[in-house]
């Protein structure tokens, strides 16, 4: 599980013995000190979260016509120096050429009403990664869901617009025009002479203030929730939410910043808690999740992204995608010789990944589902990238052990981290028989990847 949460890569057979037989009283704690220090995994893990989250993708609407920019590379380089939190806010919203992408290319997508003006999504946009606010409802109305009113919203819109904006009710001029302001007052008054840049700066200063605990309880509710399955507040865009344990948001909030705004740091006090260490718990009904009088007690079994699957079956049984995927123009050069297969987080998107719950990135994304489904049970059953791979490996597999007792206890070692118990290895020997053909390895590697040991995060 620390491994899956850290660099996204399943441990190897002989880590997991090793860990297992490390009698060291605090080889935990030097485990995941290890896998934070190795950078480039740690880097190419949560680039999918925050491609996700920052609508970051490699194709698609808006890149042709330049209303569009990536801002992989700075994003890459982000996660490996770990880059302070404060700081990755600051060039997120007031950026550079690089990280202009998340501010800059929302134009794109243009003005589809008055509560949907570029001014107004960047506004969305905003407020919805860094402060866990949904302002959409109230961006043509006052909201029917949280207290926040129409002038909020357009006052915040005005940050990101070269002029004052007039606000629309439903779609309907009012004559009124917003004022400049910030959503939180107490955090500092906009300029609201002054040009978008440099509203945009002062944005960006009061914003990652450490008084502005709406930011850092957003950040580390978010960490939190990828980690356990379930953020603190749940959902974890609607932060006005009451938290299931107030004290330990405080708390972890405070921590952070106290700590360098380092989120390696958060992630290592979660992942070596008692908290963290608990069996993990199953839940009946996705609707329990956001239950108002839900307890905690344990990280929530879920299955593995679509980034995290591919990458067991590349790492275990044979890579999904080849070299030619990986998008290196975008990535920063020196990378190529430290990308051990091609993962997935690292190709562009396609109706595989797409089966599997990557969403298109146009909007932006701070959650995925985590229940199985119809298009991806056909995916795996009849879809082409799929079935290619597990083709590959039973040719690769078949060729490397030629005994079939020796390639099921390295396939289950491979994919599990473990040897099969006996009654395992004998309907596996029952199904491959003593002189197996590559179809029938195909169908073996096949089951080894809808096992539930392989499929979730226990």
């Amino acid at each position: 599980r620390v491994c899956l949460d850290v660099t996204g890569l399943v441990p190897a057979a002989d880590s997991v013995d090793a860990f297992i037989n490390d009698t060291h009283p605090y080889k935990r704690e030097l485990l995941v000190r290890r896998l934070l220090a190795r950078n480039n995994d740690y880097a190419q893990h949560w680039l999918t979260f925050w491609n996700d989250a920052l609508r970051n993708d490699y194709s698609g609407t808006g890149y042709i016509t330049g209303g569009r920019y990536d801002i992989t590379r700075w994003l890459y380089n982000a996660l490996r120096d770990n880059k302070p939190y404060n700081s990755f806010v600051k060039e997120l919203i007031s950026p550079g050429e690089q990280s202009k992408g998340f501010i800059a290319g929302i134009k794109w997508r243009g003005t589809i009403n008055a509560s949907q003006r570029t001014e107004m999504q960047a506004a969305q946009n905003v407020s919805q990664v860094f402060l866990g606010l949904n302002l959409k409802c109230a961006s043509c109305h006052d909201s029917f869901i949280s207290d926040w009113k129409l002038e909020d919203a357009y006052g915040f819109a005005n940050i990101f617009a070269d002029s004052a904006l007039e606000i629309n009710r439903c779609d309907k001029p009012t004559g009124r025009m917003a004022p400049t302001r910030m959503l939180y007052k107490e955090l500092g008054e906009i300029d609201s002479n002054a040009i978008t840049q440099d509203k945009l700066k002062q944005l960006a200063e009061y914003l990652v203030q450490p008084k502005d605990g709406r930011l850092y309880r957003t950040l580390v509710n978010r960490i939190w929730g990828q980690l356990m399955g379930r953020g603190i507040v749940e959902p974890v865009d609607e932060m006005d939410r009451e938290p299931w344990s107030q004290d330990l948001l405080d708390w972890l909030a405070a921590d952070f910043v106290a700590s360098g705004y380092d989120i390696k740091n958060l992630i290592y006090k979660i992942l070596t808690s008692k908290t963290y260490q608990l069996p993990s718990v199953g839940i009946k009904e996705a609707e329990l999740i956001v239950a108002p009088d839900y307890v905690f007690t344990g990280m929530l079994r879920r299955r593995l992204t679509a980034e995290q699957f591919t990458d067991a079956v590349s790492r275990s049984i044979q890579p999904v995608y080849g070299d030619s995927a990986i998008v290196y123009k975008l990535l920063p050069e020196d990378v190529r010789g430290l990308i051990p297969f091609p993962r997935a987080a690292l190709v562009k998107n396609d109706s595989y990944l797409t089966a599997l719950g990557r969403p298109n990135r146009e909007t932006v994304s701070t959650g995925r589902l985590s229940q199985a489904n119809l298009l991806q049970a056909l995916e795996l059953t009849n879809g082409d990238r799929f079935n290619d791979a597990m083709k590959r490996g039973a040719i690769k597999w078949k060729s490397g052990y030629p005994d079939p007792g020796t390639m099921i206890t390295e396939i289950y070692r491979s994919t599990l981290g473990r040897p099969p118990v006996p009654d395992e290895q004998s309907v596996a020997l029952k199904a491959l028989g003593k002189t197996p053909d590559e179809a029938a390895v195909q169908d073996f590697l096949w089951a080894m990847t809808l096992h539930p040991e392989f499929q979730l995060i226990y």
